[in-house]
């Protein structure tokens, strides 16, 4: 029996000295293949080729703490960073970057392997810091550009200056992560520059959000709607203006008695207009219209319809200002 014991661990040891011999070094140790000092690179392993190299490119990207989307789930993977591994029995993965970057610049699957006696597949992605360094560079360049004309206000202050401000900083966002894997590519680091820009875009924005906007509304009752509109501006960061301001929301409120059942009924229109009085242009435009009923009288009925268009504002009027804030 000792004999057959003997024979089967010698047979065993055969077999996984042969499998050894077949495992490229890269899979255990990718920086015996791309040194550190001039590659950043990352395995990824999966129960197919696919699902491997989205774990390397996964892993990469945590590597330079993006944020990520597209959700891969890898059983059974090791992850390895320039030699740096972690096992799990479980994680999931993301290949794509979120909005900011498309996908890391530059990386590519340069190696992939099957172990066929475990149905394994290993993945290795990789990035060269100089060519990489260069796109990333160029990629900051072109992005601090644009922000910085963005908040150009030589020309005045204005709503419009507002929506640049939101616009530059989304790409704050997008300058922040380039410069961020500039310097874990052993680029220069420009972290400061980025900073002093964030704190001109937030100067900027200050001084267009004290912009004060004047709120005419006719035909309300009791400044119940005049209140509602105002109230989305100051949560905006506006402040309230009178006529003489440059920036006017012109509303026009009408409650008509509507002839419909047993109950009085009454149709609520709001027709609001955001303009710039100095060039006269229309900025944007605010329309809502509804029924509202009550049993008893027509003035409860007209009561009901500005408790209506009250409630609407409240909740509808914000959010629609903020999207235009935010469009480009």
């Amino acid at each position: 029996m000792k004999r057959i014991d003997i024979l089967f661990f010698m047979m065993s040891m055969v077999f996984l000295y042969a499998w050894a011999q077949d495992v490229p070094l890269w899979v255990h140790k990718p920086s015996a293949l791309y040194p550190e000092s001039s590659y950043v690179s990352a395995v990824g392993s999966g129960q197919d080729r696919p699902r491997a190299e989205a774990g390397a490119l996964g892993t990469l990207a945590a590597y330079f703490k993006q944020s990520v989307t597209s959700t891969v789930t890898i059983t059974d993977t090791e992850r390895q960073v320039n030699g740096r591994s972690t096992s799990d029995s479980r994680m999931s993965l993301s290949v794509e970057a979120a909005a900011a970057v498309d996908t890391l610049m530059g990386a590519e699957i340069k190696n992939t392997w099957h172990d066929g006696q475990n149905n394994t597949w290993y993945a290795v992605a990789v990035m060269e810091k100089a060519r990489c360094r260069e796109l990333y560079s160029g990629e900051l360049d072109t992005t601090v550009d644009e922000i910085t004309t963005l908040l150009d206000v030589s020309g005045g202050i204005s709503f419009h200056t507002i929506r640049n401000c939101q616009k530059a900083q989304r790409l704050l966002g997008k300058a922040e992560l380039y410069a961020l894997i500039l310097t874990l590519l052993d680029g220069p680091n420009r972290q400061a520059e980025i900073s002093r820009i964030n704190t001109v875009a937030a100067d900027v924005l200050a001084k267009a959000q004290a912009i004060p906007v004047d709120v005419r509304v006719g035909g309300d009752v009791n400044g119940r709607l005049k209140a509602a509109f105002a109230e989305a501006f100051t949560a905006a960061g506006f402040k309230t203006g009178n006529r003489s301001s440059r920036f006017a929301l012109e509303v026009a409120v009408t409650l008509a008695p509507v002839t419909l059942g047993k109950y009085f009924n009454t149709r609520y229109t709001v027709d609001a207009v955001l303009k710039d009085t100095q060039t006269g242009a229309e900025l944007f435009t605010y329309n809502i219209a509804n029924r509202e009923a009550h049993p008893g009288s027509q003035t409860e009925a007209d009561n009901r319809a500005i408790i209506g268009a009250e409630r609407k504002i409240t909740n509808d009027f914000s959010k629609i200002l903020q999207e235009y804030l935010n469009s480009d």
